[in-house]
């Protein structure tokens, strides 16, 4: 399916920029792979575009920039945008802006529940501005027409998708390499990007990994040595050489650790054959990414100059094999002891290096009792060449977090009482005017328009009414629809603002009711009050509650109140 080329347009403010509020505006900027070599589409040039419509428009003023480059908009798993959506929960942005709504995503569900959905939750202004659309001054025809765009950049992604898939596996199944970065050993063949050849620099380091494995040196030991030695690893190598992957975006030297060194143990990459498709996704076919088993994958033989013989490679996986026997003949050793579940998963980290704590189990020398304790990884691993020795046992916090919710209930319930009490003496002391017969007269009186317009299209073709007649009266209506509308869309939006039984109050009620009379800390307690949990080296533990936002508007609320009823 062709894609429609939008060009450069010249902006001016429209009436409705003419009201005193100024919104506190983030530009946000895609580019997806497929998109690359579109010049209309470059991240400079939609940032420009921006900046242009936004200096043309008074009321909107730039607060900041987020740009996604080489991520789909088949989903919204993109780490700009969700930086975003963090800075529209703290309440520093207010509106966002957008070159076309195929930027924001061409998911159709997921971008028409983001403008439908969460947009009035967050009462967030979104501007799509080569498809004319702006959620403050929105018509039913221009939602009509955004949805219609939303579908169509749904099927351009699905089209896409069908069309690459196909062009990879066959490229997959005659022995072309397909990979964005050749594997640490190798290089791409400048004189052609699907041929691996060897690398110099690159290739000594494998083959001794290789050959240490042989010597049955253990995967840390082989960790140990290359870090000692200074040697780069693979994602420290590739941004040595200036190349920047959304893996390697780290502050901090990336180190080698037991992962990288397993998987080039066991490619075959290093004896000559490609083993490619070891995940797979598939848009057009409704199927996510996922790691594939290996009878999925698609093995083509002596493809490229091999790094290592084979007898060297089966004798490497034979040490493979035996350690993992080993180690399987470990696990059901200390069976009889307790067990215990990291409850926290992903959202416990190390507040240093970013890690996912670990949760490690220790056995007394007696091997009669079991100790729980919450290790960063990265220290575990590479010592203090990688982190800090932060850690901190699972009883303690456990205890911790525990108190610390049970606390923020009692907060919370003094919060909602002292709201309740407030509201009563507003509604006692203020008649607040009631927007809800003036929202029903408007709806009658805009479906009255809208039939009248229907009217008249059946009296154009019955000939009662010429075209001129037609098109001067159909003018003078049209313009009555959408003054309704904007009246009506900013009543209901003042109605929303004016809610006092806010949807965060409601979600803290029902967490409370569930878990006020919990005794200990739980999975489904964590799953439900927990946003971000960070252990720092000095043993702070900094916690984010989910609904902290609410929480904060609820408290805000009630000073609002107080001060209207001092």
């Amino acid at each position: 399916m062709a894609r429609v080329s939008r060009k450069k347009q010249s902006f001016t403010p429209a009436p409705t920029d003419t009201v005193a509020y100024t919104w506190n505006t983030a530009l946000y900027v895609r580019l997806s792979v497929e998109d690359n070599g579109k010049d209309s589409d470059s991240v400079e040039n939609q940032i420009a575009f921006l900046e242009e419509y936004v200096e043309n428009h008074p009321h909107l003023k730039k607060v900041a920039l987020f740009v996604d480059n080489g991520y789909t908009g088949t989903d919204f798993l993109r780490p700009e945008f969700s930086r975003m959506m963090e800075a529209v929960q703290a309440g520093t942005v207010d509106c966002i802006i957008v070159k076309d709504l195929s930027r924001l995503g061409r998911n159709y569900i997921e971008t028409s529940q983001f403008i439908e959905k969460i947009c009035p939750f967050y009462n967030l202004r979104f501007i799509a501005v080569n498809d004319n659309y702006d959620t403050a001054t929105v018509t039913s025809e221009g939602q009509l027409s955004a949805s219609l765009s939303n579908i169509v950049n749904d099927y351009y992604a699905k089209d896409i998708s069908r069309k690459v898939t196909s062009a990879l596996k066959a490229k997959m199944e005659r022995g072309d390499y397909i990979g964005n970065y050749a594997p640490h050993g190798y290089l791409k063949d400048p004189k052609n990007k699907n041929r691996l050849i060897v690398d110099p620099e690159t290739a000594p380091v494998v083959r001794q990994i290789f050959e240490w494995r042989a010597e049955g040196i253990s995967y840390m030991g082989i960790n140990k040595k290359l870090n000692d030695a200074g040697i780069p690893s693979p994602s420290q190598h590739r941004i040595n050489q200036g190349i920047e992957t959304n893996n390697n975006k780290k502050e901090r030297t990336i180190l080698w650790n037991k992962h990288i060194v397993t998987e080039i143990l066991k490619n075959i990459v290093y004896i000559g054959h490609l083993a490619q498709k070891k995940a797979s996704q598939c848009l057009y076919g409704g199927i996510p990414y996922h790691i594939t088993s290996e009878d999925e994958w698609v093995i083509v033989k002596n493809t490229h100059e091999p790094l290592i013989s084979e007898e060297l490679f089966e004798r490497v996986q034979q040490v493979n094999n035996a350690a993992k026997e080993r180690q399987k003949a470990n696990i059901g050793k200390y069976a009889y002891l307790p067990k215990e579940k990291n409850i926290y998963g992903k959202k416990f980290t190390c507040a240093k290096c970013g890690s996912i704590m670990k949760l490690h189990r220790s056995i007394s020398r007696k091997k009669d009792k079991v100790y729980f304790t919450f290790k960063c990884p990265t220290y575990a691993e590479h010592g203090l060449r990688g982190c800090s020795d932060i850690k901190m046992r699972k009883a303690d916090l456990d205890e911790a977090v525990f108190s610390f919710i049970k606390s923020q209930m009692d907060v919370f319930i003094d919060i909602e009482k002292t709201l309740h009490r407030l509201l009563a003496i507003k509604k006692a002391k203020f008649k607040q005017k009631d927007t809800r017969q003036e929202i029903k007269a408007l709806k009658q009186k805009l479906t009255h328009k809208q039939s009248l317009l229907s009217d008249m299209y059946v009296d154009l073709k019955e000939g009662l009414l010429s075209q001129e007649e037609y098109g001067h009266h159909r003018e003078i209506v049209m313009e009555d629809i959408k003054a309704l509308e904007i009246k009506l869309s900013e009543l209901e939006s003042l109605r929303q603002k004016n809610e006092e039984n806010i949807t965060g109050e409601m979600k803290w009620k029902g967490m409370i009711q569930r878990f006020y009379d919990a005794t200990e800390m739980s999975a489904e307690m964590a799953d439900a009050f927990i946003k971000t949990m960070k252990l720092h080296e000095d043993g702070t533990l900094e916690i984010k509650l989910s609904y902290m936002d609410e929480f904060v508007e609820l408290t805000n609320t009630c000073e609002r109140i107080r001060k209207e009823v001092a």
